[in-house]
């Protein structure tokens, strides 16, 4: 008896404009496409952190790349696709780092130390992440992919909760201040470096960092 014929199984159709381009660049450009890609990337970066994610054109970034305007548009329709391709692996390596650093075998403010260090260090290795910090992401991207950049977020103030939570649990942090709301001063407090941060100051971002982390600490240092 012959065995049944294997119907072949259709590609999945991409879940948005985004995916679909993505898909498109990964199958027909190889190598060359790909470092075009990460030029506009980083011409984009520098384009939104000069003028602002709200000024900028895709006029602004082709002419950042030196590359015309149809040439760009083989790569991507709209500028909000730009921003979320600056901003998916970033915010995904600052939620991993968070992860690993929370499942250390440490106790909760070598652990919390250890998170905001880490903090620091992925924005100063990826300034891109700034460009998430001064705008109001949520209100210009949308689809699935913004969806799992805000995921991520949210999922690293989950987890940076947790790291306090267990460590007021275990008698290392004061009890009296809710978990969430000591995430939401300390990660303001860090965010709001991009504000006034001057790369060319004399002072690294590392200096501001320990800074602001001795000052975390010692606010949920339980009380004598």
């Amino acid at each position: 008896m012959a065995a049944p014929r294997r119907r072949r199984t259709a590609a999945p159709e991409p879940a948005s404009d985004i995916a679909r381009r993505r898909m498109e660049r990964r199958q027909a450009g190889g190598r060359r496409s790909d470092a075009r890609w990460e030029e506009i990337l980083a011409g984009a970066g520098r384009v939104f952190a000069r003028l602002g994610y709200g000024r900028s054109t895709l006029e602004d970034v082709a002419g950042e790349v030196g590359i015309s305007r149809a040439t760009l548009y083989y790569y991507v329709g709209t500028k909000e696709e730009l921003l979320v391709g600056l901003l998916h692996d970033p915010i995904q390596l600052m939620r991993t780092r968070l992860d690993e650093v929370a499942e250390l075998p440490m106790s909760g403010p070598d652990r919390l130390e250890a998170a905001l260090r880490e903090y620091v260090r992925t924005m100063s290795e990826l300034p891109e992440l700034f460009i998430f910090l001064s705008e109001n992401v949520h209100q210009v991207m949308s689809g699935p992919e913004a969806d799992h950049i805000r995921e991520n977020a949210d999922r690293y103030g989950r987890t940076l909760a947790q790291v306090i939570r267990s460590g007021a649990e275990a008698g290392e942090f004061r009890s009296d201040i809710d978990p969430s709301t000591a995430v939401l001063g300390i990660i303001g407090m860090f965010n709001w470096m991009h504000r006034w941060y001057n790369p060319a100051g004399k002072r690294s971002l590392q200096d501001f960092g320990e800074v602001f982390i001795e000052m975390a600490l010692s606010a949920l240092a339980p009380k004598d």
